[in-house]
């Protein structure tokens, strides 16, 4: 199984970084009492020591807003996974515990304030692409029963049957949401240039230091960008 880039993507934004961790031989079940303290921690942390009036202000979620303006995606109607978790966490409303691979990918987005998705591999069909729609793919969001037709056109992770996340980090699907009994991951990291792939860094190391800790897995990562637009994750 590979994990391939549109070359279009790097034409609309030359220097975009998208870094990958794949986790095999996952024990998701459980639920870590430590891990869930930590989790409230980064989102009280978040919430007091925010330091601008609006969120979209914040230099790291600017250059979504920026980025989704370009693509002609209304940047105040849909907002980008980390600022739809950080506007609610904001608001006192913080992030349930799901189980606990969600809970540390959810914690570490908000801690770096990088979009960051989780995927359970055992779903997936044929290769992931981060891509532009043809058009007429499908998509299920998370929770809904009511299928949507993705127009041509819009940034979407999809595979080789319907698309897992619509206008590139909004919405993931139903069907590869991870769960207590998911056994191998994809956890991509979508960074923007001007963000930059030093953050990236960060954000690997931190989830790979972390992993161990809380969770019993292997683990490998990979940084693609315009000059590695592929990579085969299984």
């Amino acid at each position: 199984m590979k994990f391939i880039i549109d070359n279009r993507l790097f034409e609309l934004f030359p220097e975009l970084t998208i870094g990958v961790v794949v986790l095999h031989e996952l024990d998701n079940s459980g639920n870590s009492e430590e891990l869930n303290q930590f989790f409230q921690q980064i989102q009280r942390d978040f919430k007091q020591t925010f330091p601008f009036p609006r969120i979209q202000d914040h230099p790291l979620i600017r250059p979504w807003r920026e980025a989704f303006s370009r693509l002609s995606i209304s940047a105040s109607k849909f907002h980008s996974s980390v600022e739809a978790m950080g506007r609610r966490v904001l608001k006192g409303n913080y992030l349930p515990s799901i189980n606990n691979m969600v809970n540390l990918y959810n914690a570490l987005s908000i801690k770096h304030l990088i979009p960051i998705g989780g995927h359970d591999l055992g779903t997936i069909k044929g290769n992931i692409y981060l891509c532009l729609a043809n058009g007429g793919e499908k998509f299920l969001p998370l929770g809904s029963k009511q299928w949507e037709t993705v127009p041509s056109g819009e940034v979407v992770y999809k595979d080789e049957q319907e698309v897992l996340t619509r206008r590139w980090v909004w919405r993931q699907c139903e069907k590869d949401k991870v769960t207590h009994s998911s056994r191998q991951v994809f956890i991509p990291i979508d960074v923007l240039a001007e963000i930059g792939r030093e953050k990236l860094v960060e954000v690997i190391a931190d989830f790979t230091a972390l992993i161990p800790r809380y969770l019993s897995a292997s683990t490998s990562h990979h940084i693609l960008d315009r000059d590695n637009q592929e990579v085969t994750i299984l």
